[in-house]
C-alpha cells in the first residue's frame, strides 16, 4: 500500500522564477491525450486488460454510455487484488482517481500523481472525461526545459535497486514485486549480470490476460494466478533498456519514449547499479512547486497498520523540521520491507529504505532493525548526519577557493 501525504513547514531557498513561470505555463490540456480506449462499467477484467495490452497503455478510463467518468482500471489495481476472476465486472474494480480541469498547469497535476499515488489522472469537464494525462505525458516535457534537460541522471536515480533472477518463478517474481510495491525490477542472471526488465505488463502475459479460457482464471495473488513454473526469462524485455549515469535526464525520458517504458536501468559495465523512473521525473516536476510542503511518501505497509503510519509520519515530520533548517526538503520517499523470522538477514526482521530529495541534492539511507520505529529513527538520524556533513564539506571546500 502507498500513503502519501504533504507536510509542512518547509524553508524555501527559491528556484528561478524564470524557471518556475515556465513550467507554470504548461497545462494540461497542452499535454493530454484526447483519443481515449476506455471500457464501460459492464465489460470485464480480461476485455479490459486486452484492451491495454492491444494498445501498450497502463490504465483505461471506465466511462458510461455517454460519456461520464466513473473510474480506472490499471495493472497496479489488478495485481494488488486478491485473485480476480477474468470474468469479474470493471465497476467492481475500478480505481477512483483525482479528477484535473484542462487548464491546470503541469505542476500541479505532477503534485496530484505524487499526492495520489495514481500513473494517470483524467481530464475533465463537468462529470464528462476530454482527456487524460499520463506520467509519460508529463515527462514528456522535460526535453523541451532548459532547467530540468541537462540534469544528470546520478541525481535523481535510486541507488542499488533490488533485482529478480531470470530464474525466478513468475509467481515469485509477482510476490517480490508486490512486497517491494515496484513495477519493473532488473533480471540479472547467475553472474549478476543484467539480462533483461520485467514490469507488470510482462507479468500480465501469463495470466490468460488476452481473454485465454483457463481452469484457474484469476489474474492476481493465489495459485493459478500465473503459470506455474513458467520462468522470469520466458517474459522478461530482453536486452534492457540503459543508460550510463553521466547521461542527461533528457535522454533518459527519449528513452523512454522511444521505447514505450517507464524504468531505465542505470549501469556500470553489465552491472546495474541504478534505476530512473517515471516516478523519480515526476519528483522533479513538482519540485518546482512553490508552496511551502514537503511531499512524504510511505509503501510497503498494508491498510491493517494505521498506527504504524501515525508512527512515522510524527518521527518523519519532526525530522524534516530539522533538516528544513540547513537544506530545502521537498520529496520524502520511505518503503518498509518485513521479512519472516527465519530470513538470512540476520541483523533484523524490518529494512527500511529513505530516499531525500531537495532542493539541489538526493539522500539515501537504509537501515535494519527489529522494530520499525527504531529502523526508521535510525534512517532519519544518518540522513541529518548526511546533510550536515555534506554542509560541512562544501563549506570546507568554499575557503580554499
Amino acid at each position: 500500500m502507498n500513503s502519501v501525504v504533504a507536510l509542512a513547514p518547509r524553508y524555501n531557498k527559491g528556484v528561478s522564477e524564470m524557471t518556475r513561470q515556465s513550467v507554470q505555463e504548461i497545462k494540461a490540456k497542452d499535454i493530454m491525450a484526447r483519443n481515449l480506449i476506455t471500457v464501460e462499467p459492464h465489460e470485464d477484467v480480461s476485455s479490459a486488460i486486452s484492451k491495454m495490452q492491444q494498445h501498450d497503455i497502463n490504465e483505461v478510463p471506465v466511462i458510461t454510455e455517454d460519456g461520464k467518468i466513473l473510474g480506472l482500471v490499471n495493472y497496479e489495481t489488478l495485481l494488488k487484488r486478491r485473485s480476480i476472476p477474468m470474468s469479474t465486472k470493471v465497476e467492481n474494480v475500478m480505481a477512483f482517481p483525482p479528477r484535473v480541469n484542462e487548464e491546470m498547469p503541469v505542476i500541479e497535476i505532477a503534485e496530484t500523481m505524487l499526492s495520489s499515488g495514481y500513473r494517470a489522472v483524467p481530464v475533465t469537464e463537468k462529470e464528462y472525461i476530454v482527456g487524460i494525462v499520463s506520467r509519460t505525458d508529463l515527462v514528456g516535457i522535460i526535453p523541451e526545459l532548459n532547467i530540468l534537460k541537462e540534469i544528470e541522471v546520478s541525481e535523481i536515480m535510486t541507488e542499488s535497486p533490488h533485482f529478480i533472477n531470470e530464474k525466478d518463478t513468475l509467481e515469485q517474481a509477482r510476490s517480490i514485486m508486490y512486497r517491494l510495491d515496484v513495477r519493473a525490477m532488473p533480471v540479472i542472471d547467475s553472474k549478476g549480470e543484467l539480462t533483461g526488465v520485467l514490469g507488470l505488463k510482462d507479468l500480465a502475459k501469463g495470466t490468460g490476460g488476452k481473454g485465454r479460457k483457463r481452469k484457474t482464471n484469476d489474474f492476481t495473488a493465489g495459485k493459478g494466478n500465473v503459470e506455474m513454473g513458467v520462468q522470469v526469462k520466458s517474459v522478461m524485455k530482453t536486452p534492457a533498456i540503459t543508460i550510463g549515469k553521466e547521461a542527461k535526464i533528457s535522454e533518459a525520458v527519449k528513452l523512454m519514449q522511444k521505447n514505450t517504458i517507464s524504468t531505465i536501468i542505470v549501469i556500470e559495465g553489465n552491472t546495474p547499479i541504478g534505476i530512473v523512473t517515471q516516478y523519480d521525473l515526476i519528483e522533479l516536476i513538482a519540485s518546482f512547486k512553490s508552496e511551502e510542503q514537503v511531499f512524504v511518501q510511505i509503501s510497503g505497509l498494508h491498510e491493517a497498520e494505521p498506527e504504524a503510519y501515525d508512527m512515522m509520519y510524527d518521527l518523519i515530520q519532526k525530522s524534516i523540521k530539522r533538516m528544513a533548517k540547513m537544506v530545502t526538503p521537498k520529496v520524502f520517499s520511505i518503503h518498509v520491507t518485513r521479512y519472516d523470522a527465519g530470513n538470512a538477514h540476520n541483523t533484523g526482521n524490518i529494512t527500511v529504505r529513505g530516499r531525500l530529495t531537495t532542493e539541489h541534492e538526493l539522500y539515501y539511507s537504509t537501515t535494519n532493525e527489529w522494530d520499525l520505529a527504531l529502523a526508521l529513527s535510525a534512517l532519519l538520524s544518518h540522513m541529518e548526519k548526511s546533510i550536515r556533513k555534506d554542509i560541512e564539506k562544501k563549506k570546507t571546500a568554499s575557503k580554499k577557493k
